[in-house]
């Protein structure tokens, strides 16, 4: 996705030039580096336009989505989370979750 390289700050109407820099998403959990923002360089404020939030949310998702194997135990089957999925959502052995679906798995 190719962005202008300069816009009008919202604030102060000065020129916003198109830079990057690291952000933090999903209360910390994931770090995008190089992510687009727009910065005045006459008051300093930071912007983003829809299209780089619209970016910006859907790398978050794919960086925070995982693949896993799902494995036999006993008679049921288990997914196995990674450890920053489960500190994430405050997960605890032994403790029940709801689990929904999103989507359903098409042949």
């Amino acid at each position: 996705m190719v962005f202008k390289t300069k816009i009008k700050c919202p604030v102060c109407e000065g020129a916003a030039k198109l830079s990057k820099t690291s952000i933090e998403v999903f209360d910390k959990a994931i770090t995008l580096k190089d992510n687009p923002i727009y910065k005045c360089s006459q008051c300093g404020e930071t912007s983003a336009t829809s299209n780089i939030v619209d970016k910006t949310l859907k790398e978050a998702k794919k960086q925070f989505g995982f693949c896993r194997q799902i494995v036999s135990t006993g008679g049921s089957l288990a997914i196995i989370l990674p450890t920053d999925l489960a500190k994430f959502y405050k997960l605890k052995k032994g403790e029940k979750n709801r689990i929904s679906a999103s989507r359903r798995k098409t042949p």
